[in-house]
């Protein structure tokens, strides 16, 4: 039977969802290609006061990317923009989804939930739900692999053929999964807590490999490897400038080579009014605290730091802080970031962006009781070792049972959940070029697919946090403007520009890089006035948020007050103007 336990057919209406609770909430399942443009359209149609389709680009197929813009009001100047981005890899279209579920919750809760009106009247919010629109439909073809590559594709094996061994479903049951093959030179073994998973042979312990393993498929070429040259290569989520490695046929031919790639770049670039970016994808900077890069100073590097600079990654903390109370979850990230959207975003656009794993497939469920085992009873207060570590012996001494890998984790969890799909069990196969193998393994998507259920329950929680995120983005404010009287018709006009909101104007890597435009502050005065002192146009880079304020002083001659106007531009924290009051 064909491994589908994540695949509905048709849209799935959930009962009213208590976040928020004043929303009720249609939860779609995975969609195809066809079904996410219907969808946006039919959103983009029920709610055409709030909502609006955008073009974002096209995909190598020629499939069209497309995204939601949801705006309360009309369009104003310096409004800021969150920029929600999803389905970056082809394995977690599932994320797609929750995109959409989210956008859906605010357009139907404007109105309805004071939250979501506050968050919409003063921040334009834009989805783009899927970004690999290819690799994501491969989702829904047969036989289902999980396919990472949707761009051009090298000779892997430098043997003059391009694509001659791609992965396939050798033993017709409508899953590319996993062979093993028999061979003294392999290096991985059964794991000792369950012979269903394996991991690599440790030879500092006496342990000597028994396997080779190769994604299924054919060694058409006779070279003897297996499945190892693909008609793809290149992924979108690796093809973005930022750390592009050079010569990695996954990275693509050169940065931005890929469409989805050059057109969400393209899009970011345009719509300066983007001031903060939440992806779902590989990446994460919200569960622990990012990989820092240094302090940022030294702008005569020509290249940008390997990490968040240490200013920027400060505030992550705090908000990743915030995230973990309202989003439960352990995911493990992907830790390399050399050539993704998110490290692009952050440290050569100089964005705030905000990184979620949502989920992976947990390594935490509690190792099964033996036959005839009670649980120990433990003295009040004591605390619970976790149960797949092995039991201590005395101080130093190392306890004999084995500890359980990466992968019998995992299947401890899909036992204890009746998710048994997600694993193919291991069968005898007489491969047509190796001759005795095993073919089986975790399923495709398996791993990075959640249960409906949980992914249903995701969603609600990312969109709390997404609620969240308004109050942090700068704005400027003129809390002080003053025009005092002097002697001979002059007068001194003060003015102090603050920002209340959480993040400061301009990150530490926007600084760094001079990728925001900074803070505009003029002075408008009548053409019979005259500026004696103090300049028309200053540029505010540095506003610290969380009160952070800078004064300006101006001295002026021949001028009625009232005719006097101070005003603060930005591209993406608001807009400010206000006329002198007399002291």
């Amino acid at each position: 039977m064909l491994f589908l336990p994540f695949l509905c057919a048709s849209l799935l209406t959930q009962s009213p969802a208590a976040a928020p609770a004043a929303v009720q909430e249609a939860h779609a399942p995975l969609l195809t290609h066809a079904e996410l443009q219907q969808s946006l359209e039919r959103l983009a149609s029920e709610q055409s006061a709030l909502v609006s389709r955008v073009a974002v680009g096209r995909s190598r197929a020629g499939r069209p990317i497309e995204g939601l813009r949801i705006l309360s009001g009309e369009r104003s100047s310096g409004r800021p923009a969150i920029l929600v981005v999803a389905g970056l890899e082809g394995p977690l279209c599932w994320t797609s989804t929750q995109a959409l579920d989210e956008a859906r919750a605010l357009a139907e809760g404007y109105g309805k939930d004071e939250r979501i009106k506050r968050l919409l009247d003063s921040t334009t919010i834009y989805f783009i739900p899927r970004v690999d629109v290819d690799a994501c439909e491969a989702r829904f073809a047969t036989p289902l692999f999980e396919q990472w590559a949707s761009g051009t594709g090298v000779d892997n094996d430098r043997d003059g053929r391009q694509g001659e061994d791609p992965p396939a479903d050798i033993d017709g049951d409508g899953l590319v999964t996993t062979i093993r093959v028999p061979d003294p030179e392999g290096e991985w073994i059964e794991d000792p807590t369950d012979p269903r998973a394996l991991v690599k042979a440790d030879a500092k312990k006496g342990q000597r490999g028994k396997w080779k393993l190769w994604t299924e498929g054919r060694d058409l070429d006779r070279d003897e490897r297996v499945a190892e040259d693909a008609e793809l290569d290149a992924q979108v989520n690796l093809n973005f400038p930022h750390g592009w490695r050079e010569l990695d046929a996954h990275a693509g031919r050169f940065a931005t080579d890929e469409p989805p790639a050059r057109a969400l770049c393209e899009f970011i670039l345009l719509h300066k009014d983007i001031a903060l970016v939440l992806s779902y994808g590989t990446q994460d900077n919200l569960l622990e605290k990012p990989k820092t890069g240094g302090d940022g100073s030294q702008r005569t590097k020509r290249l940008p730091p390997d990490g968040t600079i240490d200013a920027d990654a400060e505030l992550y903390v705090e908000i990743g802080k915030r995230f973990r109370k309202l989003v439960d979850t352990k995911a493990k990230a992907e830790n390399d970031s050399r050539g993704s959207f998110q490290a692009w975003c952050e440290l050569q656009r100089g964005l705030w962006c905000l990184n979620s794993v949502g989920w992976t497939l947990p390594l935490d469920e509690p190792a099964p009781k033996k036959e005839g085992e009670a649980e120990p009873a433990k003295p009040e207060g004591e605390k619970t070792e976790k149960a797949d570590k092995p039991e201590k012996g005395k101080k130093g001494e190392k306890s004999d049972e084995p500890e359980a890998g990466d992968d019998a984790k995992r299947l401890r969890w899909l036992d204890a959940h009746n998710e048994a799909a997600r694993f193919v069990p291991w069968k005898p196969f007489q491969h047509p070029e190796l001759g005795a193998v095993e073919i089986g393994g975790f399923a495709p998507y398996a791993k990075l697919e959640p249960p409906e259920s949980e992914r249903i329950e995701l969603s609600k929680k990312q969109l709390e946090f997404l609620l969240t995120l308004g109050e942090l983005l700068p704005r400027v404010e003129l809390t002080e403007c003053t025009a005092k009287a002097l002697s001979g018709g002059l007068w001194e006009v003060k003015a102090s520009v603050e920002n209340r909101a959480f993040l400061p104007l301009l990150s530490a890597a926007a600084r760094r890089a001079d990728s925001v435009r900074p803070a505009r502050i003029s002075l408008r005065l009548p053409k019979d006035a005259q500026l004696l002192a103090g300049s028309g146009e200053t540029l505010l880079e540095e506003l610290a948020g969380t009160g952070g304020h800078k004064e300006y002083r101006w001295l002026v001659h021949g001028a009625n007050p009232k005719a006097i106007g101070v005003e603060v531009e930005t591209d993406h924290a608001g807009h400010a103007q206000a006329i002198p009051e007399v002291k």
